[in-house]
């Protein structure tokens, strides 16, 4: 694992209505390249003290010449609310490697079962 070396939360917004906080954060990476997607998932569920799986990033951009990303997260109150409200592409982004190959195949197979069925 590489080593973040900071995280800085710009907004933290609470979402009542949709039962999640909306953070955009910025991350500066001196001497290494971006970060993993789910090293900055489990550093900043750890950060906002909530449970890496209901953390979602959706969102996470380099900035061309400057060591630093810029991001977009939601974190989810409870897990029934993240699975009606969060896309399926989100979801499989934030899965594991293994995982998202598997669910990549699942979707793929969904669709075109409902394609065949038109």
């Amino acid at each position: 694992m590489k080593n973040l070396v900071d995280i800085n939360v710009l907004n933290k917004k609470a979402n009542p209505l949709l039962h999640r906080t909306e953070i955009e954060f910025e991350i500066e990476h001196l001497g290494s390249g971006s970060p993993n997607r789910l090293e900055v998932r489990e550093k900043l569920a750890a950060m906002m003290t909530a449970k890496s799986e209901l953390t979602f990033i959706r969102s996470m951009k380099p900035r061309f010449g400057i060591p630093q990303v810029h991001g977009m997260a939601h974190i989810y109150d409870d897990e029934a609310t993240a699975e009606k409200i969060e896309p399926t592409y989100i979801k499989i982004r934030n899965m594991e490697k293994e995982k998202r190959n598997d669910a990549w195949k699942a979707e793929k197979a969904k669709k075109k079962k409902k394609k065949k069925k038109k």
